[in-house]
């Protein structure tokens, strides 16, 4: 296991400040010297050399002499505490820092600009950083914090391009230094998973791995196969090889590199994660077939179905009879569509039939999908632009014909409309042919690991992804 490391971060403070600092100490240490030897005098009751006997009425001399003298001292106390206090408040606000993350049409400069930052600043910035970090391409939802002091001047800038790099960069005050640069490195190790069900999965999860996410993923891998809310059953068993990320320490869990989940009601299941040589990378069974269906259950979040597949509906703006070959999403304005498969989009715009915005994806196999009534589409969607399963295609509107909110979706097979909520979903893509001998090479030896009765414990190289 690597050792935590431990990162120094530099401060900027002016010598105007220290010079001032350091004088307000040795005042406030000769003015508690003095108060010491005034409470020493008093306690002690030592006598005045030179002084008469005091009158009884009166004060004695050496309190009457030291009295102006600790009231201006308990003055000065608390003109003192109320200085400190003064600097402590500019020392914290001396050198300030911006947080944030670069969304979809952001751009550093604008965000920076945004935040106060000079532009003359943002450039000298982005010239000294240019080898470790371009400005002009940053991906979505890349991480940064950058600190500043009062004149304006970055002194130190952090970047996350992705949820596992990190890179630490302290800017030099000069040109003649150079960058500190530090990565944040993450380790990562292979460990085998295996529990029983009590109760539910996510609890079983928590209570092996303290982890919610864990239980996500194990589910959604095997989302077509076993409904985890009604067909989880006290005594079903999972085991699973999983990564293990650690940033120091343990950082996260990684994905799953293979499972096994056998239960009372849904018997064995085995998901093999596999990446061919072209870059399509799935889960699939021990046959080498997709665990996805080709399609989604459901293209949204919805409310409810307002409208069903139908051959005769009262149209509740025409006022009049007509066939409806179309499920109706309700759902708020806004929610995002995504399509239901992988595809091309063959039409992006307005329809004069009464869709309003509409949008229209080819899958393999001659499948056709429909998306009515979109607010607007998801930026860049164009014609000819290949989808993916679950990508968003836009967001739900009332454009056209419409009486509120909802999604009008529609599939048709061989040129004619279906009903999707009795439609037969196709599998997905099994494993290509000429890759099935990678494919059962990489099958055994993730089955043999995840069997194997002794320690596992299999070590990544830093980021390895």
């Amino acid at each position: 296991m690597p050792s935590k490391k431990y990162y120094y971060y530099s401060h900027y403070h002016s010598s105007y400040f220290k010079k001032r600092r350091n004088r307000r100490i040795k005042v406030f240490i000769g003015g508690i010297s003095i108060l010491l030897l005034i409470i020493g005098a008093i306690y002690f009751k030592i006598p005045p050399l030179f002084s008469p006997e005091p009158a009884s009425d009166s004060l004695p001399a050496s309190e009457e002499i030291l009295k102006p003298i600790v009231e201006e001292k308990e003055k000065s106390s608390e003109e003192l505490a109320e200085e400190i206090s003064l600097y402590e408040e500019i020392e914290e606000t001396e050198v300030i820092t911006i947080n944030g993350s670069l969304q979809a049409g952001d751009t550093l400069y604008e965000s920076l600009i945004k935040e106060g930052i000079s532009a003359a600043e943002i450039l000298n910035l982005q010239e000294k950083v240019k080898s470790i970090v371009d400005f002009n391409y940053l991906p979505v939802g890349s991480e940064y914090s950058l600190k500043y002091n009062p004149e304006g001047k970055v002194t130190e800038f952090t970047y996350k391009p992705n949820p596992i790099d990190v890179y630490y960069i302290n800017i030099p005050t000069s040109d003649s230094e150079d960058l500190k640069v530090t990565k944040e490195e993450v380790y990562t190790e292979v460990i085998r998973l295996e529990g029983k069900i009590e109760n539910s999965l996510y609890e079983s999860m928590i209570e092996r791995a303290n982890s919610p996410q864990l239980a996500l993923q194990l589910a959604e891998i095997f989302a077509w196969q076993i409904d985890f809310l009604t067909e989880c059953r006290k005594g079903d068993t999972f085991k699973m090889l999983v990564e293990k990320q650690y940033r120091g320490d343990f950082y996260r869990w990684g994905k799953i590199f293979t499972a096994q989940y056998e239960g009372e009601l849904s018997s064995q299941h085995t998901a093999i994660l596999f990446e061919d040589p072209s870059g399509h990378i799935d889960y699939y069974s021990e046959k080498g077939e997709s665990l996805r269906k080709a399609f989604l259950r459901a293209p949204l979040n919805y409310k409810y179905i307002s409208s069903h597949f139908t051959e005769n509906r009262f149209h509740p703006i025409l006022r009049i009879w007509r066939p409806h070959l179309a499920i109706d999403y309700a759902a708020p304005s806004g929610t995002p569509v995504s399509t239901i498969g992988d595809g091309v989009v063959t039409y992006a715009g307005w329809d004069n039939s009464g869709y309003g915005n509409y949008i229209k994806i080819r899958h393999p196999n001659d499948y056709v999908t429909g998306y009515g009534h979109p607010s607007r589409f998801a930026q860049n969607l164009k014609v000819g632009q290949r989808v993916k399963q679950g990508e968003i295609i836009g967001y739900v509107g009332s454009t056209g014909l419409s009486t509120g909110p909802h999604l009008d979706f529609s599939i048709s097979k061989n040129g004619e409309k279906v009903d999707f909520l009795t439609l037969k979903l196709p599998s997905a893509f099994s494993v290509d042919p000429k890759y099935l001998t990678q494919f059962h090479e990489v099958k055994k030896k993730l089955l043999s690991d995840l069997e194997y009765s002794g320690e596992l414990y299999l070590s990544l190289e830093p980021n390895a992804q």
